[in-house]
């Protein structure tokens, strides 16, 4: 499934993430990203932090690509709690 969709363009028009972020901008959400990512460049995460105005980015200082990762899945999981705090105290 994962070969489909990358030879497919994982059926997204170029940019149309970063375009399409005023749709999404009052959603909020993080963006959790590995400094040693090889897969995905960091210029993407933070680009698309730059135009999703209600998102948090962390950069993971020693952390790659994979989500299992112990800093990944750390930052993970406090963006989960925090997203759930902030509900709770009627933030969201």
């Amino acid at each position: 499934i994962e070969c489909h969709y990358f030879m497919n363009n994982s059926f997204l028009e170029p940019d149309q993430i970063i375009r399409n972020a005023p749709t999404y901008a009052h959603i909020p959400g993080y963006i959790v990203h590995g400094r040693y990512d090889m897969v995905c460049p960091l210029e993407n995460a933070l680009e698309l932090s730059r135009v999703w105005t209600n998102s948090r980015l962390r950069i993971i200082r020693d952390a790659g690509h994979s989500a299992s990762e112990p800093a990944i899945v750390d930052a993970l999981m406090q963006a989960a709690e925090d997203l759930c705090d902030r509900h709770e105290k009627g933030e969201l």
